[in-house]
């Protein structure tokens, strides 16, 4: 494991910050769990921007649609300790801890929490194995997008990466690769730029030490 370089991790997060991600500094995992679940905690209640049989509805939100009365929160690619961890966390507030079904759960969910393979600290950027359909669905379907990235996992610029992307793409017939920088963000209707229609309203970075 390389040594932590204490410049990239202020450039990464100073050039996530630009792209509107929340970044955070927590000293274990325990704490980036409690930091998830806090989150979940305070925000609004979801909104459900499809129909979802059998679930329970709140009232209307901002958009004029039914909110989600159980809070959700999605880890799919969490080792088993960790997950068990943010599932009692979970049970405790009432919200539901999901591993996996998320197709299940397209009308959206409150939470997804995703593990980045590395950081780019020139553009603020995470670097997602989303091989896995539920990792991809917990960075897409979720309001509020939470990220773990190691701080010895970030690098200088693409260039610096790209053997590793090589030997990613190499590793197998087909694998799925996404670079997250901030939340959703699109500006295809009269150039006017919204937050959020593509994905998650939210990105926040978790710098963990190693």
């Amino acid at each position: 494991m390389p040594p932590v370089n204490p410049e990239l991790v202020e450039a990464f997060s100073a050039k996530a910050a630009i792209g509107n991600a929340v970044v955070q500094e927590v000293p274990s995992m325990a704490a980036a769990l409690q930091y998830v679940v806090d989150v979940c905690e305070n925000k609004a209640p979801a909104e459900l921007l499809a129909d979802e049989p059998g679930v329970e509805k709140g009232p209307l939100g901002p958009n004029k649609v039914p909110t989600r009365v159980q809070r959700v929160v999605a880890a799919p690619d969490l080792g088993d300790e960790d997950f068990a961890a943010l599932a009692k966390a979970c049970e405790e507030k009432g919200f539901a801890c999901l591993r996996n079904g998320l197709r299940d759960r397209l009308a959206g969910i409150d939470v997804g929490l995703s593990r980045a393979e590395l950081g780019v600290a020139g553009s603020g950027t995470c670097l997602m194995n989303t091989d896995n359909e539920d990792v991809r669905l917990a960075g897409m379907i979720s309001e509020i997008h939470v990220i773990l990235l190691r701080k010895s996992d970030i690098y200088p610029d693409l260039p610096s990466i790209a053997q590793l992307l090589r030997e990613r793409m190499n590793a197998a017939p087909a694998t799925y690769t996404t670079l997250i920088t901030g939340p959703s963000r699109t500006a295809d209707i009269e150039r006017v730029g919204a937050v959020g229609v593509h994905g998650p309203l939210e990105l926040h970075i978790i710098l963990l030490e190693d």
